[in-house]
């Protein structure tokens, strides 16, 4: 059989997915996205016995997000480094310290959980920190990848120590890890990783891609990200209008000295207007809560849903196309992209509006939770044939 066909072993088969990891944590990612989004209808239904503030956070950050960071930098990685790709044993250890994640959020164990995400943040990180060992090119990473190392690194530190102190840290310390984790662990990966990435899809075809320069993009991305980590400590001081405006500040310094082709390229593609939207989904929140926080957790979730969520989809689906390749054959105007924005956008919109009244706070909770969930189906169904095999006719 692999002489009628000498290609199978390359395209088919457990080598792909330790090569390219993103094969097996995006599908998970978007599993727990889903998982993550359920739990409150269910919950209101009387089907799930744990109430869901502690246990939804942790499946969109520790499940999604952070599934989507192991699986692009377990795959990009070692490729920037020209490393050896992750062995099988620890891609093994990676997903089961994440699937442990989840089993223990599930149960409503947050000290557990919290215990079991530090374990499998380690992991990642002594997998990438064993990639720079005993190379004969000693450069380091670009600054974007090095900042989300750092991300990983700070996440680890952070919830490692609510594992451990069963009486919670100090208020304005806790809401300061809090901020980190729940907005940094993403933000800045996206900031990082973004200043190189993003360029790419907004470049025009037989064009030259709007770029920083390189010594700028550095400056930018280093700038932007002291900037935003101070705002969580100002926010955590109680300055919320003042951390925001800072956070505000640091994208623009972002988009200005790291990744001008945001705000300069040119909108080609329906994918390219969906991430010029959910960048300014990010900004946008920042903007509007230096202004006016709002009630709850309602404009938060414009970051949330419209930015973090839109973004890593877009991400996603970029680096699957790419090693499907598959990114010569996407007509520009994507039907897919065109319903997967105007879902998302109506989703972020939904859950926002779920806080200013109570008497729809149920209901806006059940409506956002299910137009996600179906954005996440879509995704899985349209994007996922692509994770099983390298080309796909």
């Amino acid at each position: 059989m692999n002489q009628s066909n000498p290609s199978l072993k390359e395209t088919r088969g457990p080598s792909l997915w330790v090569t390219e990891p993103f094969r097996v944590f995006l599908p998970l990612g978007v599993a727990a996205s889903i998982m993550g989004v359920l739990i409150w209808p269910l919950f209101y239904a009387g089907l799930w016995k744990f109430p869901p503030p502690l246990q939804h956070p942790r499946f969109m950050i520790y499940g999604f997000g952070f599934a989507f960071i192991a699986g692009f930098l377990g795959t990009a990685w070692p490729r920037f480094l020209d490393a050896k790709p992750l062995k099988r044993i620890e891609l093994i250890l990676l997903v089961s310290t994440w699937l442990l994640t989840q089993v223990l959020c599930g149960l409503n164990q947050i000290r557990y959980t919290d215990a079991a995400f530090s374990l499998q943040v380690l992991t990642l990180i002594i997998i990438l920190a064993s990639r720079l060992i005993g190379r004969v090119d000693k450069s380091l990473p670009p600054p974007g990848f090095l900042l989300a190392f750092g991300s990983v690194s700070a996440a680890f530190v952070i919830s490692l120590s609510w594992a451990i102190t069963p009486g919670g840290l100090p208020p304005k310390v806790y809401l300061f890890t809090k901020l980190f984790l729940w907005q940094g662990l993403l933000l800045l990966p996206i900031l990082g990783v973004g200043s190189y990435l993003f360029a790419r899809i907004f470049q025009e075809p037989d064009k030259e891609a709007v770029t920083a320069k390189p010594h700028l993009r550095k400056i930018g991305v280093w700038v932007a990200a002291a900037l935003i980590i101070g705002s969580f400590a100002i926010e955590a001081s109680g300055w919320i209008r003042t951390g925001n405006l800072i956070r505000f500040s640091a994208v623009l310094i972002w988009l200005g000295m790291a990744a001008p082709a945001v705000w300069k390229g040119a909108i080609t593609s329906t994918r390219a207007r969906a991430l010029r939207l959910a960048i300014g989904s990010i900004a946008l929140s920042f903007f509007v809560r230096s202004i006016w926080p709002g009630p709850g957790y309602a404009l938060v979730h414009l970051l949330f849903i419209s930015g973090f969520g839109m973004t890593m989809l877009l991400v996603a689906d970029r680096v699957t196309l790419g090693h499907s390749d598959q990114l010569e054959s996407q007509p520009s105007k994507s039907k897919l992209w065109r319903w997967l924005i105007g879902l998302i956008l109506l989703a972020a919109a939904t859950r926002a509006s779920a806080d200013f009244k109570a008497s729809i706070l149920v209901s806006h909770h059940i409506y956002a939770a299910l137009i996600w969930a179906i954005v996440a189906v879509i995704f899985w169904v349209k994007v996922g044939k692509f994770w099983w095999n390298r080309n796909v006719t």
